[in-house]
């Protein structure tokens, strides 16, 4: 949402992936609903590495399956989103496939998720997974066994999961669980008066989590990522960044030792858990239908706010 710059080049997707190599990054996001994500992702790696090195974590394409669509196209649609991906990624078999969709895991009476447990089955794809959009997906996605990674949302600014003792629960299961939105898609990045009006009921929430980082010393974004370190513990962080400098800075503030839980605890404490309709993008109003951002897929879209 506080995307003003667009899709990193070639040259500064190039940067990124080599400094976040160095960093000891090893995982990379993506989806088939990501305009050209896969394919430049593939491309970039197989010139400065091998794509089997890293793990990749990839999404079903979200239309695989819609109301009125019989079992045969829908199967259809699944392994022409897997195939495609495996081609634009240059692996045989893609590391982590998820559900875009978590409605998805039951869909023509749960034979497409049971398509998706042959191809694990078979070795042409390692783990299996859904993107749950709301807690209550989150935690229906837990109880199934055969979902062993969860993509979630949480963040300062969206404490639903973390108050229902969702990560805890996740770890004691033992599944991976990667938490997406710790910015809540830019949001927390606006400066003071920018944003949107109908995200006014985050004002106070970010004004305290300025505040306290002001009073600590360290740039808000610090708190932010600081809380996915220090108060999510064994969940893995989902980071966006647009540019090497962006990439620059959230390693430093991840590597910093200056936020601890004791320092979040009386800010976490202090702040109120917000309604969905603040906290679930999906749920954020748009102007123009017909445009979609690259890494939304729901049909209102936080790219068509007005500038």
């Amino acid at each position: 949402i506080a995307n003003r710059t667009g899709p990193p080049t070639a040259n500064a997707l190039e940067a990124m992936l080599r400094h976040a190599r160095l960093a000891g990054v090893r995982e990379i996001d993506t989806a088939r609903a990501y305009g050209e994500a896969e394919s430049r992702i593939g491309e970039t790696l197989r010139r400065i590495s091998s794509p089997e090195s890293w793990r990749l974590i990839t999404k079903l394409a979200p239309d695989v399956h819609e109301p009125g669509l019989d079992i045969g196209e829908t199967l259809e649609r699944a392994a022409i989103s897997l195939t495609e991906s495996r081609f634009a990624l240059g692996q045989d078999a893609l590391p982590v496939v998820l559900l875009h969709r978590f409605a998805h895991r039951h869909a023509c009476g749960g034979k497409l998720w049971r398509m998706l447990l042959a191809e694990r089955d078979a070795g042409r794809i390692g783990s299996l997974g859904v993107s749950a959009a709301t807690p209550e997906e989150a935690w229906a996605a837990l109880d199934d066994p055969d979902v062993a990674v969860l993509q979630v949302a949480s963040s300062l600014l969206d404490l639903r999961l973390l108050r229902q003792g969702f990560f805890p629960r996740a770890r004691e299961l033992g599944r991976t669980v990667y938490v997406r939105s710790i910015f809540l898609q830019g949001v927390a990045h606006f400066e003071e008066g920018s944003l949107p009006a109908f995200l006014s009921g985050m004002k106070k929430p970010i004004a305290l989590i300025r505040s306290t980082a002001e009073r600590l010393g360290v740039a808000p974004r610090a708190l932010y990522l600081a809380f996915a370190r220090e108060l999510l513990p064994g969940a893995y962080p989902v980071i966006g960044c647009e540019s090497p400098a962006q990439l620059t800075q959230l390693l430093e503030d991840w590597a910093s030792d200056e936020i601890d839980a004791a320092k979040l605890a009386p800010l976490v404490e202090m702040l109120p858990t917000l309604d969905a309709d603040l906290v679930d993008p999906s749920r954020w109003p748009q102007e123009k239908v017909d445009e979609k951002p690259l890494n939304q897929t729901h049909s209102r879209s936080v790219a068509t706010i007005p500038r």
